[in-house]
This record gives C-alpha cells, sequence and structure tokens, in this order.
C-alpha cells in the first residue's frame, strides 16, 4: 500500500511541505499519495498503511478551513480506541510561536491519532516561523529521522537517493496551434464549484488614515451585487486573490528571457500524477491559459524562497557555480547562508531567479510548476454589514511596506500592494469565508478590542445592531455604545510611555468588572499576532484578580467562548 500524505493549509506553506515530502518519497522508490484534508476520503482512514500529516494552525489555535471537516469526524465519540490500530502515522505541526496558542492544531491532531490507536513514527515535529531558519529549524532534522523509520514499514524503501536524478514534473503542458503536443485537452483545469474566487469591482478605494500619517490604510469597497456566494455576516472574511505587481513579474521575465510568443502561446497543463490537483480555475480561467498569465496571477514571485526553490533549481542547473551555490542553500550545512541571503534581506523569487540568471535561463516551461509557489488569497476581516452596505463589501487594508538590510528597493507586500493600487472598475477574485468568531445570537453586552485593522470584524458588528459609524455612537446610542481610544501614536503622548489597548482596559477596569462578571459580556479581541494578545490577557487576569481574587479569569473566559481571538502577523 501506498504512503499517504495529507496537509491543512492556510497559506499555502504547508502544500509546500507536503509536496516535498510527495517527491522524496518518489525519489525512494516508494509510492505516495497527496491530497488535501478536504479533499481525502477522511472515512477511509483506518485502512491505511502509513500517513503523514502536514498541519498548520490558523487564528489562535485553529485547524485551517479545509480540514475543520475530517477533524470534526475524528472527535466523534462513536470511534473505537482502536479505530487505526493497523496505521503508522507521523504529524508535521506548522506554527508561529508569536501567537498565544503556537501550533495548537498539529498538537490536537497528533494526541487525536494516538488516542485512536495509531503507532507514532515520530514525535510531532513542531515548526516555526519564528525560527531564525523558519521551519526547517525543526523540520529538516526530523526529517532526517523520517525516511529511516518508514524502513520498518515499507520494505521497497530505498535507503539512498540518486542525487543525479531529475525530479518529476507535476505537469506536462499540451501547447495549442500544432506541433506533436498541439491538440487541444480537457479536464485539465478543476471546474469552478462552491466555494472557488468569484469576480467583483472595485467601488472606491479610499485612504483613510491622514497623508502625514506613516500607515497608508484603505478602506476598499467591492461591488458584490448580483454575484453569487458573496453573501456574508458580522465576523465573516473577505479571500482576496492578489497579481504580481509589474515591477516584479518585469524582474522575473528579463531573468527568464522567454520568447514574446512562448509567453503568449495557450497551452494546458495536464497532471502527470492523480495525486497533482488541476490548475485552479478559479484563478486562471477553466480553458487554456498562458505563461505570461501564470507568472502575473498563479506563481507568487514576491514570496521568499523556501528551500524546495533552492533545491528544484539546484537539480535542474547546469552551470556549475550557480549549482553548486544553489544546492549549498537547499542544505542543512548552508543554514547560515539562507538566513543571510533570504532571511535578513527578504529577497524575494523574482529577485532571485534574477540572481541565478544562468540557471533562469535552463528553466523549461513545465518546471515553473513545480519551482516557483502558488499565489494564495489573503484574508481580510470583513468591515462592512449587509444591511447599511447592501450590495457591497467593504475591506480595511494597511499597506505593507519596508526597508531591509543590503536591498535598495523597499519590501512590499504582495496583497496589500496590489489592494493599495486599485482603480475603481478593476475586477478582483475575491471569496466570503466564515471568520473565527462566533459572535452570540442574543443581544448580550458585547467588549470588543481591535487595534489598527483590527477594527474591521467590530465595525461590521456595530452597523449590525446600531447602524451608525464610530464618530456617531456614543451620541446617537448614549449610554449603550461607548467607545475608548488609545492611541499609541498620539503627539501628546511621545514624551512619556504609549498608551495601548490594555492599558485602557486597566484604567477602565470597573466598567469591564460589571460588564464581564455582573453583565456576562462576551469579548473579542482582533488584531497584530504580535504582543497585543497577551497584554490583553494579561490586563483581563488582572481586571479578575481585583474583582474578587479570581486567578487565571481570561482562561476561563476563552474556555467558556466568551473570550475570543482572531490574530494575524
Amino acid at each position: 500500500m501506498s504512503l499517504v500524505i495529507i496537509y491543512g493549509t492556510e497559506t499555502g506553506t504547508a502544500e509546500d511541505v507536503a509536496e516535498g515530502l510527495w517527491r522524496e518519497a518518489r525519489a525512494r522508490n516508494l509510492a505516495a499519495r497527496l491530497a488535501p484534508m478536504d479533499e481525502y476520503d477522511i472515512e477511509s482512514l483506518p485502512s491505511e498503511r502509513a500517513v503523514l500529516f502536514v498541519m498548520a494552525t490558523s487564528g489562535q489555535g485553529e485547524f485551517p478551513p479545509t480540514a475543520r471537516a475530517s477533524w470534526r469526524w475524528m472527535l466523534r465519540k462513536s470511534h473505537r480506541s482502536d479505530l487505526l490500530k493497523e496505521m503508522s502515522v507521523a504529524v508535521i505541526g506548522l506554527g508561529d510561536s508569536s501567537y498565544q496558542k503556537y501550533n495548537f492544531a498539529g498538537k490536537k491532531l497528533f494526541r487525536r491519532l494516538v488516542q485512536l490507536g495509531a503507532r507514532d513514527l515520530l514525535p510531532v515535529c513542531l515548526a516555526d516561523d519564528q525560527h531564525e531558519s523558519g521551519i526547517d529549524g525543526a523540520l529538516l532534522p526530523w526529517k532526517d529521522q523520517l525516511w529511516p523509520r518508514l524502513h520498518g514499514v515499507y520494505e521497497d524503501l530505498s535507503r539512498t537517493v540518486d542525487e543525479n536524478a531529475q525530479p518529476l514534473c507535476k505537469y506536462t503542458l499540451r501547447w495549442e496551434g500544432g506541433g506533436e503536443n498541439g491538440a487541444a485537452v480537457q479536464g485539465d483545469q478543476r471546474p469552478l464549484k462552491e466555494g472557488d474566487l468569484r469576480v467583483v469591482r472595485v467601488v472606491e478605494n479610499r485612504r483613510v488614515t491622514a497623508d502625514s500619517h506613516f500607515q497608508d490604510t484603505r478602506l476598499v469597497t467591492f461591488n458584490s451585487s448580483g454575484v453569487d456566494g458573496m453573501d456574508y455576516a458580522p465576523g465573516d472574511v473577505l479571500m482576496v486573490q492578489p497579481c504580481n505587481p509589474d515591477e516584479t513579474l518585469a524582474i522575473a521575465l528579463e531573468a527568464l528571457q522567454y520568447t514574446v510568443e512562448l509567453l503568449d502561446r495557450p497551452f494546458h497543463a495536464v497532471p502527470t500524477d492523480t495525486s497533482i490537483r488541476p490548475l485552479p480555475a478559479d484563478v486562471v480561467g477553466d480553458g487554456p491559459v498562458t505563461l505570461r498569465e501564470c507568472l502575473r496571477r498563479l506563481f507568487d514571485l514576491q514570496q521568499r524562497p523556501r528551500r524546495s526553490f533552492f533545491e528544484l533549481m539546484g537539480a535542474i542547473s547546469t552551470h556549475e557555480a550557480e549549482k553548486e551555490k544553489l544546492l549549498e542553500l537547499a542544505s542543512a550545512e548552508g543554514q547560515d547562508d539562507y538566513i543571510d541571503y533570504v532571511t535578513r534581506t527578504r529577497r524575494t523569487v523574482a529577485e532571485t531567479l534574477r540572481d541565478f540568471g544562468h540557471s533562469a535561463r535552463e528553466i523549461k516551461p513545465e518546471r515553473l510548476f513545480d519551482i516557483l509557489p502558488r499565489i494564495r488569497a489573503r484574508a481580510f476581516s470583513i468591515a462592512s454589514c449587509p444591511v447599511t452596505h447592501a450590495g457591497r463589501v467593504q475591506i480595511l487594508v494597511a499597506k505593507v511596506q519596508y526597508k531591509a538590510a543590503r536591498m535598495a528597493e523597499p519590501r512590499r507586500g504582495l496583497c496589500s500592494t496590489f489592494i493599495a493600487r486599485l482603480q475603481q472598475g478593476d475586477e478582483v477574485r475575491v471569496r466570503v469565508r466564515p471568520g473565527t468568531f462566533r459572535f452570540p445570537a442574543v443581544e448580550r453586552p458585547i467588549v470588543a478590542v481591535g487595534p489598527g485593522t483590527g477594527v474591521a470584524p467590530f465595525r461590521s458588528l456595530i452597523q449590525w445592531r446600531a447602524g451608525a459609524e464610530w464618530d456617531e455612537l456614543q451620541r446617537a446610542h448614549e449610554g449603550t455604545v461607548v467607545v475608548h481610544t488609545a492611541y499609541s501614536r498620539d503627539e501628546e503622548e511621545k514624551a512619556g510611555a504609549r498608551r495601548y489597548v490594555q492599558h485602557v482596559m486597566v484604567q477602565q477596569r470597573k466598567q469591564l468588572q460589571r460588564l464581564l462578571k455582573d453583565e456576562n459580556a462576551w469579548m473579542f479581541v482582533a488584531g497584530s499576532s504580535g504582543d497585543m494578545p497577551k497584554a490583553v490577557t494579561e490586563a483581563l487576569d488582572l481586571i479578575g484578580k481585583e474583582a474578587d481574587g479570581e486567578e487565571g479569569y481570561a482562561a476561563r473566559l476563552e474556555k467558556e467562548g466568551r473570550l475570543q481571538f482572531e490574530t494575524w502577523s
């Protein structure tokens, strides 16, 4: 029986890791199947011989949306304790230690699999995006132990890998317009389905911060009227699919040096293995596509290159000096060089292609789909209300731009730059997804803490409840809605300590004690995953202890579902 590799991804990292494991298994002469968790028949799990799970953690300890249905199946109380006794299992958890519930999804998954009788091949791998080497800091040494452990499960697993063998291409390209591969091919792209991206148009893109303010923050309005699948409620999230900016695309095109004819010639991408998913029709369309469109809309040219990028580039390169350097950057021994070249500089995929120009010019078109990462839709809390903004959906976006060591050009966030440049009438691919917040069904008091763009979901909720904007709230709803502000960069505060949301919470602790202790209010926190959630939790614990001596007040509220977080890095 073949090895099964299942992943639950949020940003695409878990899929990249899973594909790397799949390639390594194939290189070791081991048949392997690869599947996202929502496309794997989870009820067939007890019949598998060995399964590798790669599981990202989203939000505050949540499973990625695509993994939640399968996780609910695993939690069924009717399952026998020996349900998975015939199966060996290993779990890679992908997380970020700046979050309070670091790698909770991977940890919970591993514990549940063992509870159901699975034999663990290795302790769970806890990969940390905050590690100086990124997730590879934990992943690489863990994988070195994995393959020897699998020898005891699969006798035909090769103990060595032919380093000169070329990796399997995920797709064969069937070109239109003549030639031996010119015949049209049907069914090579997945048809549109429920939950896919939809096309909406920009109504307005307005900067809401002053021109003199350090942060360019945008309120973007899309016309969703008449577009199927665009119904939403307060707390929901809008997933936005960005495209590469022109200047980044130009760097990649110059490095690859494909002819105009090749870039604009339509083709069909046919998967070479049943484990390989067809190209996403909701991103590139359901017909033939061109390399130029793939480089603009499908491949993430602004992402920092992962080790798999250097590994695959090194495998195909014939330029001796570049090949040596590429393989060094991909190796565990080259960790310091990788940190210096990629991590500290925040160098992009496009810039790396330019730096390794000889090797980039050797990349055949079909190899792009193996080497280049995919653009993933980014999540933004919806800032509008479906009642007060009928036929419209709004998001609040802070543009990401900063300087990095030894790089002349500023580093720019792919999606925030894409959104900041949108003009009225532009088409954008989006979809609505449930958020992590679960607001109470009844009109219960709510405490909302939303620094920065964290105010977005609360604007939606308050408009739903009160039908008013921030500057109207206290005047129109005196006594029922109270707004407290914490301007951490206010000119008046520069001489002393900055004033953050946790400071306002402590100042207003009597009011919070009344709401949370006496009136059973619910509390919601949205914003940066850095120090803010921890500081808010500590302020809550202080408030609870001062009120009646209760220790661990925040943990109790969270266990009851009355304290919820939606944070991002």
